[in-house]
């Protein structure tokens, strides 16, 4: 018997001996730790109406509250979400912090109740906004409201707490603006700078911590989630001792959810099955760690016992890694949402990078309705054209020399980041969206011919003057069952039912419409005459161009609520390949949007489901991306699609793919 095979037998025999230990530890209580669970000591005010602050500003805040919330349900802690006008002194009374996650104003009611809060020995976690009853009570001051100058200017934050334990060396965050303060006690120290994407400090400070609590000056974003989740245990522990337990509980009773598989016993069974005799040794070396933590725990040093079971998990993550298989065939594909790559004016070390990970579909965002990063002479150009230049170019030329494939990502009828007087005149000629309630959108009406003309020429533009492989279709729909109504759709729409309306809208709406069902499914021949019309113009242009979608993944919901039949454009051969948005941290969401979706689309046409990795609000880990590739390909997909390609996704996914799921090149099915 070879040396290979020896080495082999013992890590199998070793592993399981390991697995039968902790299956019979796990059965007999040995080792129970169950979700850890804290009373909600945190609540997150939200400002409301009462706040004198905008519609928009309460739903960001809303929208940033939740996010807080995952955040800490990540590491055991709980949280009440109230409005401002609910909070109240009982409301206060059992609390040992209050997030602030969005907050320009806070009432003098508020102001009260947060000083006697902080006197008797709360905590604040204050997010961008710092009205001054808080800056004072957090010991700062409000000096300024910074603007980046240009992309990248706040990309990171440095971090310098040598006082805190298991506090990260630093976090990516790429902010837009930041609110600038100084200390006013000596309290109150700045424990972290802002630095640009290029590493350089900016010399401004970005997080600060005091006796009554943390300032982090801008809102808390979904990026680098695991190093932000460090983060947070490790102030919300500094601040209130008592957490430090729930936190090891909870890094503990997740050591071993890596992936699709819940607990070590599952784990050991899919390592094991994989014959990957690294990630054997990997897995046992993790085994010890958990074996360690546990024990830690057990004599209440709970700060080393979080950070041996974060190791213990890593490893664990590691031999997950490991043992997934690498297949000869699959379309590996991410969107690039900024059009720039990872690092902008570099797509050759973008490319470079995307195929060592065994990528090999490039989806760069590089025009919506009204702008473009190359030179066109249909849409205006952008200022990231105008910074960086030809992102079509340079993005072709350096995939291309990568073995890449580029389908350029066309953002269609929707008009975000056009030029004010672009939108302007096409509004001033009735080709704009109008909602049911009358309300002007910044969306192109899909039935005027004009708006048509210009979205199918901006195509054929890229087509024709760029070696691409191909074109993919996005926002191809309308914006939601709310338009639209404008009074061009009313004339076009009569022109085709040739009946009197006398109430518009009321008569054509979804569900209490006369015409309702009429309407629905002549907003959808809108939607689908585009498509068409590209499918056949670009291939008169390129006969070998592939056209492709990212469409909802919930079908036929999107025929009623957006217009958007992708089932019988694929029928109908105007697409080569179809990318669900399946955004979902959820895998047996995930496994039923997929099943549906390949139940219902032609053979021929392959499906490259999409996951949401950065996608808004996502928490999704690296084994949870690995866990959604994984049941891709068990479900019978023909390849995944990541969102999005960013220094993200470059240092937190792409490298665990190489381990296994991506080690070796893959062909595109289309």
């Amino acid at each position: 018997m070879s040396l290979n095979r020896l080495a082999n037998r013992y890590q199998t025999r070793r592993l399981t001996i390991v697995l039968l230990i902790f299956t019979t530890l796990l059965c007999t209580g040995g080792f129970i730790y169950g979700e850890a669970q804290q009373g909600a000591k945190i609540v997150i005010v939200l400002p409301t109406a009462a706040s004198r602050v905008s519609d928009g500003d309460i739903q960001y805040a809303q929208s940033m509250g939740k996010r807080f919330n995952r955040l800490l349900n990540s590491i055991g802690l709980t949280a009440d979400i109230l409005d401002e006008d609910a909070l109240s002194e009982a409301q206060l009374k059992s609390r040992r912090m209050v997030v602030f996650p969005l907050n320009a104003r806070i009432a003098p009611q508020t102001e009260r109740l947060l000083k006697d809060f902080v006197v008797s020995g709360g905590k604040l976690f204050v997010a961008y906004n710092l009205p001054d009853t808080v800056a004072s009570l957090l010991g700062l001051r409000q000096t300024d409201w910074l603007k980046q100058e240009a992309p990248g200017q706040f990309a990171s934050v440095q971090l310098d707490a040598p006082g805190i334990s298991d506090m990260p060396a630093s976090i990516r965050q790429n902010s837009w603006n930041i609110t600038v303060a100084e200390p006013t006690t000596p309290q109150t120290k700045i424990i972290g700078y802002w630095h640009s994407e290029n590493g350089e400090s900016t010399g401004l400070p970005a997080l600060f911590l005091g006796n009554a609590g943390v300032f982090f000056s801008h809102v808390f974003l979904a990026d680098d989630t695991e190093r932000k989740t460090q983060m947070l245990a490790a102030l919300f522990g500094h601040l209130v001792p008592e957490f430090r337990q729930t936190f090891a509980k909870q890094a503990i009773a997740t050591m071993t959810t890596v992936g699709h598989t819940k607990n070590f016993t599952e784990l050991a069974q899919f390592v094991q099955r994989s014959g990957v005799r690294e990630a054997n040794q990997v897995l046992n070396a993790g085994a010890g760690l958990m074996k360690q933590a546990r024990t830690e725990y057990d004599t209440a040093d709970y700060n080393a016992a979080i950070t041996t079971a974060r190791a213990s998990r890593a490893e664990f993550s590691k031999a997950y890694f490991l043992s997934h298989t690498s297949v000869e065939t699959e379309g590996r594909a991410v969107w690039n949402h900024s059009g720039l790559g990872a690092y902008p004016g570099d797509w050759n070390r973008a490319a470079k990078e995307l195929a060592a990970a065994g990528v090999n579909i490039i989806l760069p965002n590089m025009a919506w309705a009204g702008v473009a990063h190359y030179p066109s002479k249909i849409l205006p150009q952008s200022k990231t054209f105008t910074q960086y230049g030809d992102q079509i170019a340079q993005c072709v030329q350096a995939a291309h020399a990568h073995g890449l494939q580029v389908h350029v990502w066309k953002i269609t009828w929707n008009l975000e980041g056009a030029p004010k007087e672009f939108v302007e005149k096409i509004r001033e000629e009735g080709r704009t969206q109008v909602s049911a309630t009358g309300e002007a959108l910044n969306w192109l009406c899909p039935s005027h011919p004009k708006n048509v003309l210009l979205e199918l020429n901006s195509i054929l533009e890229i087509v024709t003057n760029y070696d691409v492989d191909g074109i993919h279709l996005d926002y191809i729909r309308y914006p939601g069952s709310h338009a639209c109504y404008c009074e061009g759709c009313r004339k076009r729409f009569l022109r085709t039912i040739r009946k009197p309306i006398n109430k518009w809208p009321a008569e054509v709406l979804p569900k209490t419409g006369t015409y309702g069902q009429q309407y629905t499914e002549w907003r959808v021949q809108q939607i689908t005459r585009l498509v068409r019309l590209i499918h056949k113009r670009s291939r008169e242009v390129d006969p070998e161009i592939k056209i492709s979608a990212a469409v909802f993944g919930w079908y036929p919901g999107c025929i009623k609520s957006i217009g958007q039949d992708w089932v019988a454009w694929a029928k109908s051969g105007y697409l080569d390949f179809v990318c669900p948005m399946n955004y979902t941290e959820d895998s047996g969401y995930f496994t039923e949007l997929l099943t549906n979706q390949l139940a219902l689309m032609p053979k021929n046409v392959p499906i490259y489901p999409g996951i949401g990795a950065t996608a808004s609000n996502s928490l999704l880990t690296p084994d949870a991306v690995a866990e959604q590739i994984y049941l891709s390909r068990t479900l019978g997909a023909s390849g995944w699609t990541i969102f999005d390609y960013s220094v993200d996704i470059s240092e937190t996914v792409l490298p665990t793919l190489t381990l296994g799921i991506s080690k070796h090149k893959a062909k595109p099915p289309h």
